[in-house]
């Protein structure tokens, strides 16, 4: 259990339910529920419409409730994990029936083998799955294990390469172990580099053939080995990331095509939930509906396709003015990139401050003025440091910045939503301006 790391509870933060957003403390980070709550629909509806099963990732927010929205109206309970502790978190969700299945998505370390051993223990119940890509991260007897094999396509980050002979040695491995292979698993970080929705349809084209290339290295074991335990009808093809799983009506007749050859295929994302900068530079278009509240519900929705912009963003941060400089254009932020992160992405900045409001920000800090959620104040997070953020004018704005005053609170589109929310040990979850609830994050590793 991860006991390193203890986290709040709600209740201990309870005197801030119902405060308006510009009464909260700085830096914090906010998540907009309704924006949520749409974003957690997007995904689930498209892979119904195209036949293939859906599995979200945590690693984004690390939250029991968050999980919660992005199982809602799956039909199953798996998800992903980035972390053993991020695992161990969900066991009151296990205990629940929300979570029956966990996907550790990291090729497994050897030191976490005892504490996922022991997760298990805890609750037989729980499918326990591992990512694998080297023969030595398995145990000699790997009965019990359940294992992807994770596949590089073209990434480099982590995985082995399809067709290639370590991947064969490593499928002999699993046999000989007694491991069960559940399938092939690929994620393509490197589409966040996508410019178009176009391709963004590319990278997951490539990822798809990948994991089609790995099902063909079973063909390459000899039945003498064994009895055959390796069978590919039945095995999953999981592939994604948020650019790519977005892209996937785009791939429409070619997921067809690897379904009829009796594969199952799997679409994977996690920064879907909440959406950022990084994600709008993609370009991506997507399935959409605005006619439910819950994701229960997808099977009433219509389809649409818009594309995706800054309302979409359901993340932003909270800080402080603390200085403003007129002779040279901007000003001092009482935050800096242990309170925002320090991604770059092709918006620029490190951040970009929205236009919400505060109507008077000194006097009146409990009031703040109706925001659309797409409006941009004219400023961005030009230069950052540990604890200081300074903000120059946004390039791309036409006209003049917002006027801001010390002591003024703004609100920040932050570049990675991963980044900027593991800097804070919970969100306060806002609606029409005002805290409804509070989600702890889980800490540590």
């Amino acid at each position: 259990m991860n006991v390193l790391y203890p986290t709040p509870t709600t209740s201990d933060l309870s005197d801030h339910l119902g405060l308006p957003i510009s009464a909260l403390p700085t830096p914090a980070c906010i998540l907009d529920l309704p924006t949520i709550r749409h974003n957690c629909r997007r995904l689930p509806l498209l892979a119904a419409s195209l036949g293939v099963q859906f599995r979200p990732h945590t690693k984004t927010h690390k939250t029991l409730s968050l999980t919660r929205l992005q199982l809602d109206g799956l039909g199953h309970g798996n998800v992903i994990v980035s972390t053993v502790a991020e695992a161990e978190a969900m066991e009151p969700l296990v205990e629940e029936g929300v979570v029956s299945g966990i996907l550790y998505g990291f090729p497994l370390p050897p030191s976490a083998r005892e504490r996922l051993l022991q997760l298990r223990e805890r609750h037989p119940e729980l499918d326990v799955t591992v990512l694998v890509d080297h023969v030595d991260q398995l145990p000699k007897d790997g009965k019990g294990w359940a294992v992807f094999v994770k596949l590089d396509d073209g990434y480099q980050r982590a995985g082995v390469k399809a067709e290639s002979p370590e991947l064969l040695v490593l499928l002999k491995r699993i046999k000989e172990t007694g491991a069960e292979l559940r399938g092939f698993y690929s994620h393509a970080g490197h589409s966040y580099g996508a410019k178009t929705a176009g391709e963004a349809v590319e990278f997951l084209a490539a990822e798809l053939e990948t994991v089609v290339k790995g099902m063909g290295m079973l063909g390459g074991l000899s039945v003498s080995e064994g009895d055959g335990a390796f069978k590919a009808k039945g095995l999953v093809l999981s592939v994604g990331a948020t650019p790519t799983a977005l892209a996937a009506e785009g791939m429409r007749e070619r997921i067809k095509n690897i379904q009829e050859r009796g594969w199952i295929v799997e679409l994977h994302a996690g920064v879907y939930t909440t959406m950022d900068l990084q994600q709008l530079t993609t370009r991506p278009e997507s399935v959409t509906s605005e006619s439910s509240e819950s994701a229960s519900d997808t099977k009433a929705e219509s389809m649409t396709v818009r594309a995706l912009d800054e309302g979409d963003i359901a993340i932003t941060v909270l800080a402080e003015v603390a200085s403003v400089y007129p002779d040279r254009g901007e000003a001092l932020l009482a935050i800096g990139s242990t309170g925002l992160g320090r991604e770059p992405g092709r918006i620029p900045g490190w951040g970009v401050v929205t236009g919400w409001r505060e109507s008077e920000p000194v006097a009146e800090p409990s009031v703040s003025s109706r925001w659309d959620g797409k409006q941009k104040s004219g400023w961005i997070v030009g230069r950052i440091s540990q604890e200081h953020a300074v903000l120059t004018k946004d390039p791309a704005f036409r006209g003049g910045p917002m006027e801001l005053k010390v002591g003024q609170k703004v609100r920040i589109w932050p570049q990675h939503a991963c980044i900027a929310g593991n800097c804070y040990g919970w969100y306060y979850v806002v609606e029409e301006g005002r805290v409804v609830d509070i989600w702890i994050r889980c800490r540590g590793w």
